[in-house]
């Protein structure tokens, strides 16, 4: 019963840290980009007031249980990736082969999130839905190899044994094979994130928001808090399994070392969400066609290369 109790509060405490560091990075993103564009943009913490807003709103109308359970789908896919990514020494779900279930459980949102926009019924938002979900077949070529090459270098699908690895092999990315794969990785990231130029999903000034378009309310406010979860779990998830993750210090207080370890970690997490926005702010957004042929061609040569480097 204690342990049980015990990681419940674990995990309830890496929710509302993921949670409220989701909200900065969403900040951030903010921030950095408007200083890019040369304006001053909003306080970091402005989206947790727009989600606490949308919250607040009353809702009138639905469009079905479908539209309703999509985004809690999407929510608690999000929240079930998050429980299985090592956050330091804390982990609260663990299994072999979980390199491959974390993987598919950061792209099911986006399917939760399809359903409930095209239940809406509005054009637009189907139009969005399709982009989108072309987009997600798109980037499962180039993914399906980053995987194979960190499997083969390491010989397991277990990312808490792959994050140990690094202690003593040093970073992925110090490695050829793996370096090509985290480049193929962190161009899939671009597009899981949202950002341009694979956000033609959503297009704004296009096709009015795409899949958000019927977006409102508490609805909306559910999807800004998956939304700042996905950023900290796919930062976070990358930092593990290219970056080293977090690093083992020796320190007296294991309060200590804690810290130190999530302060590593959260410095590599920031720097692969700055990549994703010195990218999105200064590359034009892809046509779906042009997405789709480029995952297809750049990070599909990439990857292959880094898995057949790795197998050999």
């Amino acid at each position: 019963m204690v342990v049980v109790v015990e990681t419940a509060l674990k995990a309830v405490l890496i929710l509302l840290y993921a949670t409220f560091v989701g909200f900065m990075f969403m900040g951030i993103i903010r921030i950095v980009t408007a200083r890019i564009h040369r304006r001053v943009g909003p306080p970091i913490y402005q989206p947790i007031l727009d989600t606490i807003k949308l919250l607040s709103k009353k809702s009138n109308i639905t469009h079905g249980l479908i539209y309703d359970f999509g985004i809690i789908y999407a929510l608690g896919a999000t929240i079930l990736a998050l429980m299985f990514i090592p956050l330091g020494s804390i982990g609260i779900l663990r299994m072999y082969g979980d390199l491959i279930l974390i993987t598919f459980l950061l792209e099911i949102p986006m399917l939760g999130i399809m359903f409930a926009a095209m239940s809406s019924g509005n054009p637009w938002a189907g139009l969005g839905s399709q982009r989108a979900l072309l987009t997600l077949l798109a980037i499962q070529v180039p993914l399906g190899f980053a995987i194979v090459a960190l499997a083969e270098s390491y010989g397991t699908f277990s990312t808490y044994q792959i994050v140990m690895a690094q202690q003593s092999m040093g970073w992925s990315i110090i490695h050829l094979p793996l370096l090509l794969a985290a480049v193929a990785y962190d161009l899939v990231l671009q597009a899981m994130f949202g950002k341009e130029p694979f956000d033609i999903m959503i297009a704004p000034g296009e096709i009015s928001l795409g899949p958000m378009v019927e977006f409102g309310g508490k609805h909306m406010g559910i999807l800004q808090i998956q939304h700042a979860i996905a950023l900290f779990a796919e930062t976070l998830f990358f930092s593990n399994i290219f970056l080293g993750g977090a690093v083992i210090t020796s320190f007296a207080s294991p309060v200590l070392n804690t810290l130190a370890s999530l302060g590593v970690l959260l410095i590599k997490q920031i720097a692969v969400l700055m990549i994703a926005i010195f990218m999105g702010a200064i590359f034009p957004r892809f046509t779906i066609d042009q997405a789709a042929r480029f995952y297809w061609k750049w990070p599909t040569i990439i990857a292959a290369t880094g898995a057949i480097l790795a197998a050999l």
